[in-house]
């Protein structure tokens, strides 16, 4: 994958004027929201504002619970909607139930203006991750790559899951029951990738008859968010947690 055309964020509300200086230094173009709208108005992204940034909202919302919902009711104890398999759930719903999310998403990703390009939820792990494993998978990349791209936002996000889990200890939670909800699990992606082979075949066959997203969309994609490695070199793909 080439780097700093496309990246995985979490929310940018909290982007100090030295990040918002990163976001202009990177050239960066556009940036995809898939938030709802109680998230965005809990947590208005902070970009910067001297640079024209194009700005898509593709909201995904989980039909069990609306995130900031979620949250509420863990911040008062309660986690009786989180069941056993709802990550799991959450993430083929993002395949199944969000296919026009993917068509607009793919149709503005494929134009060369639009990069690069910033796409973010809040804690940029799950819709995020659904997204960054579309976006490789179309382009060649191994599903073990792809797996372990996905576990990288327990590596970078492992300060904030240390803060989360102390504040779930103090509202009276063990953060054990909430694991799989505030970290990136490997069962939901894995699950993933087994349910677009079932249902659709391939990631293209998904994006192409599910989606609706166009063949040439897709193929300018793999080719302009690739490179040749000469032979002895590589490095990670640039779609970061």
């Amino acid at each position: 994958m080439k780097w700093r055309c496309v990246f995985r964020s979490g929310h940018l509300a909290a982007l100090t004027r030295d990040d918002q200086q990163t976001l202009i230094n990177l050239g960066i173009r556009s940036i995809c929201d898939f938030r709802s709208e109680q998230e965005r108005k809990r947590q208005p992204n902070q970009t910067p504002q001297s640079v024209n940034i194009q700005s898509l909202h593709l909201p995904i919302v989980s039909s069990a619970i609306e995130p900031t919902q979620a949250i509420a009711r863990v911040m008062k104890g309660d986690i009786k909607w989180f069941t056993p398999d709802f990550m799991v759930q959450s993430y083929l719903e993002k395949i199944d139930r969000f296919h026009g999310v993917w068509y607009h998403f793919f149709k503005h990703l494929s134009q060369a203006s639009a990069r690069p390009l910033v796409f973010h939820c809040t804690a940029g792990k799950d819709r995020t991750g659904v997204c960054a494993a579309l976006i490789l998978l179309n382009a060649g990349v191994s599903e073990d790559q792809v797996i372990d791209d996905h576990a990288l936002s327990n590596l970078y996000n492992a300060d904030g899951i240390q803060k989360i889990e102390r504040t779930l200890v103090k509202v009276g939670l063990d953060p054990k029951d909430l694991r799989d909800y505030i970290t990136a699990p490997k069962a939901a992606i894995t699950a993933t990738l087994e349910h677009i082979h079932k249902q659709y075949g391939s990631t293209r066959n998904y994006l192409i008859q599910k989606a609706g997203v166009k063949p040439d969309w897709l193929e300018t994609l793999s080719q302009e968010l690739t490179e040749d490695i000469p032979y002895g070199h590589s490095h990670q793909a640039d779609i970061v947690a």
